[in-house]
């Protein structure tokens, strides 16, 4: 069945009406007509069943059979704070991660972050990220769609760091290893992790980190480019505390 995105869906008398640019991929991509049927996610956790009943180029109207809960989410809520990444690798990394359960991406500047952006691209940057995280949301069968912070400074990052979370920093440097640290740290829901950008943080960024909470983890003797040790670490948590497994 297809999969369609309307947040805020507006329900009445049992009907759900589409407009604006779901309209287009329902009728000219997919082609769907009277009587298919369809579904719709809002991005806040509900899931709607239906069928087309009456279809025009600016509208969808569906007949509502099921509302649902919808399925595709982590027991966890991954916090991933990460520096901005150099061309599309920026872009992989919303697209994959949102498959992977994170619960928000937090896009920071730090003194090594390559591109340094102007604020004016900030916002071109920050829509077309939240449009990859719906779109990766609706493929993968997500519920939710992740938040997708503005971009931010590193101080600033740091301050809105969720306060109620197990804080945690990937640095290549040092740190304590990784197995034996998730031993030590008690199973929390709620997580926050910093990955820095290609060149890595400063000495000050990372002390600035431990002063806020955060305890340094270290991966192994290899080094990870930025977005390996996200998506790699991402996937460790579902595993050991998450739904992966």
């Amino acid at each position: 069945m297809a999969r369609f995105y309307v947040p805020h869906p507006q329900i009445e008398n049992g009907i759900l009406r589409v407009e604006g640019d779901q309209v287009k991929h329902i009728r000219r991509v997919l082609r769907l007509r009277t009587g298919d049927d369809l579904s719709i996610f809002d991005g806040e956790g509900k899931q709607y069943e239906g069928t087309i009943f009456e279809a025009s180029p600016f509208s969808v109207s569906i007949r509502i059979r099921n509302i649902l809960s919808s399925g595709g989410e982590s027991t966890l809520e991954i916090v991933l704070a990460q520096s901005l990444l150099k061309g599309e690798k920026m872009d992989y990394l919303i697209q994959k991660s949102t498959e992977l359960g994170v619960h928000r991406i937090i896009p920071f500047l730090s003194s090594r972050s390559i591109p340094l952006l102007e604020k004016s691209k900030r916002i071109e940057r920050w829509r077309r990220w939240k449009r990859i995280a719906i779109e990766a949301s609706k493929q993968c069968g997500r519920g939710r769609v992740p938040e997708i912070d503005s971009p931010r400074d590193y101080p600033e990052m740091l301050h809105s760091a969720p306060q109620d979370c197990l804080r945690l920093l990937l640095w290549e440097r040092e740190g304590e290893r990784l197995k034996q640290a998730l031993k030590k740290c008690e199973k929390r829901k709620k997580i926050i992790f910093i990955v820095g950008p290609e060149g890595g943080l400063s000495q000050e960024e990372v002390e600035g980190a431990k002063g806020a909470g955060f305890l340094p983890l270290n991966l192994g003797r290899r080094i990870l480019r930025a977005e390996t040790a996200s998506l790699c670490f991402l996937s460790i948590l579902q595993y050991e505390w998450g739904d992966i497994g």
